[in-house]
C-alpha cells in the first residue's frame, strides 16, 4: 500500500512540472523567443495542452473571473501540493 502512495505521489509531481512545462512553453512562443509553426514545437504544445485540459478546464469553469488573468493553473498547482502534503504527512506515516 506504502509503494501505491508513493507512485501517486510521483504521477502528481510528474504532473506539476509538465503543468509548468506548459506554461514555459506558452510564454515562449507569447514572447516570440520560439516558432509554434515548427512541428516539435506544436506537437509539445499540443501534448502539454492534451496533458492539462482535463484538470484546467474545470477549474475555468467554477472560477470567477478577473479581468482576463486566468488563475486556474495555480489553483491546480497549489491543489496537487496540497495533494502530496497530505499523502507525505498523514497517510505515509501511518502506513509504517
Amino acid at each position: 500500500m506504502r509503494d501505491l502512495f508513493h507512485a501517486i505521489d510521483l504521477a502528481l509531481a510528474i504532473y506539476t512540472w509538465l503543468l509548468l512545462a506548459g506554461v514555459v512553453v506558452s510564454w515562449l512562443i507569447g514572447f516570440n523567443q520560439i516558432d509554434d509553426q515548427r512541428p516539435f514545437v506544436g506537437a509539445v504544445r499540443s501534448g502539454l495542452g492534451r496533458v492539462a485540459e482535463p484538470v484546467l478546464r474545470p477549474l475555468r469553469a467554477l472560477l470567477p473571473g478577473l479581468g482576463g488573468v486566468d488563475i486556474s493553473l495555480v489553483v491546480a498547482i497549489v491543489t496537487v501540493a496540497a495533494v502530496r502534503y497530505v499523502i507525505a504527512l498523514f497517510i505515509l506515516p501511518k502506513l509504517l
